[in-house]
């Protein structure tokens, strides 16, 4: 019996890519000095550093600054230092994740395991409007080990009541997200998408989360 259904955050709900679009294009805005490149050209400089969201983001900025001229380690520090502040504040969901969650959470407790800062994860979830449907958020920096350390998985069950064979975990990273919550007895469903292969061994694939509902139906 499938009691609980854990999201990954970023790629999964949320469309880092826009949301980090929407933060780099008002960060241009704050910064005169940015302003010798067009915002576009900026945004998408940085995008171009960002590595699906896996890179070091100090590094990130330092290295668009060096593409679009800018020599300046302070510029990059300042820039880097206002993402740790700001970021997160303008969220950009998918299609139907807001339905998605408010449907599901009829019937299972919900939960959430992100890699992240906590500062910037939570503003996320609460500017989107999606922080009510959860019951458990844990997020690697408050929790102190990230995915696919099992540990956050289990405190997240915990919270839940729920063991991992009455849970189902849903996540777009085959090794971060599907293959340590199937090593721990849970269900996975896969968010298909171009970054990475189909995981070798998994419960389900959508093409979006507008696709949950029915499949853990089929699960269930």
């Amino acid at each position: 019996m499938i009691r609980a259904v854990l999201f990954d955050l970023d790629e999964t709900l949320i469309d880092r890519a826009e949301t980090m679009r929407r933060f780099l294009l008002g960060q241009y805005l704050r910064f005169n000095e940015l302003h010798r490149c067009t915002d576009k050209e900026y945004a998408e400089a940085c995008l171009g550093h960002q590595q699906n969201g896996y890179a070091d983001k100090l590094t990130a900025f330092t290295s668009a600054c060096i593409d679009l001229g800018f020599s300046s380690n302070r510029l990059a520090t300042e820039i880097f230092e206002d993402f740790k502040d700001r970021y997160g504040q303008e969220p950009v969901l998918f299609t139907g994740a807001r339905d998605t969650l408010d449907t599901i959470s009829k019937n299972y407790r919900i939960g959430l395991v992100s890699n992240g800062r906590t500062k910037g994860q939570i503003a996320k979830i609460e500017a989107s409007g999606i922080a009510k449907y959860f019951s458990s958020i844990c997020i690697s920096e408050s929790i102190g080990c990230k995915k696919p350390d099992q540990a956050i998985f289990l405190a997240c069950l915990r919270e839940l009541s729920a063991l991992p064979s009455e849970a189902v975990f849903v996540g777009d990273n085959p090794q971060v997200d599907i293959e340590p919550a199937k090593s721990l007895g849970m269900r996975a469903v896969w968010v298909k998408n171009t970054h990475f292969q189909e995981p070798a061994v998994c419960d389900g694939v959508i093409m979006s989360i507008e696709e949950l509902p029915k499949l853990l139906n089929e699960i269930a």
